[in-house]
């Protein structure tokens, strides 16, 4: 059921080209909460926190959540200015989208072009301490477009809050991660930074034009029974180009407890939530993917399964190539015609050509 949201007023050399149509997005329910994701030695951790060298066995039970991502590389400030008048969710209904096919999948191309794809040629490759990921962002002068929560004026800065644009909560969920574009902003709210669930997207003048509930894409078909309580995925990153939402989903386990069903990408017509693709599994875990012309960046890995590194077609997420990485990738910066790549314990810096 769809219902269009109030009229009002993505990368920011295409800035309007998708709203018109994205103001016709619209709502539906909204289900329960995920149970927790299982972390890995992949996933990244706080700055000087230490990661076990293989994940620990588990009898069963969830273990603890992980701890939060860092929400900003190199602890910069908001990417986004604050806006005058948070735009409220909780009267709002997302859209709940129907279950994606779990594989790769071709329902209608994306609008994007069909330009040759990306050469990516290694420049440099060299072993990192693990935990030193605050440094790898510093030195080399990286960010990601994270929204990072500011000192409140009226406590001293004693607590932290979002931009005022960016409500911290829909109804129970809490904002676990607030990406910002420049043209335009995706915020994740969960439960917890394992679990985030629902995508709400603002345009540049901080007003809601889409708002998904990603229920469905979060638990894999098949699932070795003793592993339910560590397949439930969640959304690790959203942007949105020619009126397309892209995001990752996906497990922070053994691709085998899902029966390999996990880690994609998938494009969402923002005005419709239609699926217009979804790629094979196994491609996006990182932290982040970046779009790059008429393609798609991005990496998987987890402990000994192989890793590499993705370039996908935008227009239909198919795999254009992939190159072997040493260990897990886990945040990729784009950056004066280079392509920097944190894994595990391996730095890469490639040129695109």
């Amino acid at each position: 059921m769809l219902a269009a949201p109030p009229p009002s007023p993505p990368q920011p050399h295409r800035p309007a080209r998708w709203l018109a149509a994205a103001l016709l997005a619209a709502g539906a329910c909204q289900p329960a909460s995920a149970p927790p994701a299982r972390a890995s030695q992949d996933a990244a951790a706080p700055p000087g926190a230490a990661r076990p060298a293989t994940p620990a066995p588990h009898d069963g039970a969830p273990p603890p959540r992980p701890a939060p991502r860092p929400r900003g590389g190199n602890g910069q400030p908001a990417l986004v200015a604050a806006g005058d008048d948070g735009a409220a969710l909780d009267d709002r209904s997302p859209v709940r989208l129907p279950p994606p096919p779990f594989g790769a999948a071709l329902v209608r191309r994306a609008p994007a072009g069909s330009s040759a794809a990306p050469r990516l040629v290694k420049v440099s490759e060299k072993k990192n301490q693990i935990t030193d990921e605050a440094a790898w962002f510093t030195t080399n002068g990286l960010a990601l477009p994270v929204i990072t929560p500011a000192p409140r004026a009226d406590a001293g800065g004693a607590s932290d809050t979002f931009p005022s644009f960016a409500p911290e909560r829909y109804r129970d969920q809490a904002l676990v991660k607030a990406i910002g574009h420049g043209d335009h902003s995706a915020l994740l709210y969960g439960p917890s930074f394992a679990e985030a669930r629902f995508v709400a997207i603002l345009d540049a003048a901080h007003t809601i034009v889409a708002f998904f509930d990603f229920e469905s894409f979060l638990t894999p078909p098949e699932f070795d029974p003793k592993e339910a309580g560590f397949v439930k995925g969640s959304i690790g990153w959203a942007a949105v180009e020619d009126g397309v939402l892209y995001v990752s989903s996906g497990h922070r386990t053994y691709a085998a407890s899902s029966k390999g069903k996990n880690a994609y990408l998938s494009a969402i017509e923002l005005a419709s939530g239609q699926l217009l693709w979804q790629s094979a599994p196994l491609v996006c875990n990182a932290e982040n993917f970046v779009l790059r012309g008429d393609h798609l960046l991005c990496g998987y890995g987890f402990t000994a399964e192989p890793d590499f590194l993705y370039v996908l077609e935008r227009a239909t997420g198919k795999v254009a190539s992939k190159l072997p990485l040493k260990s897990g990738p886990e945040f990729l910066v784009e950056k004066d015609g280079k392509l920097f790549v944190r894994t595990y314990d391996t730095d890469y810096v490639f040129e695109i050509r």
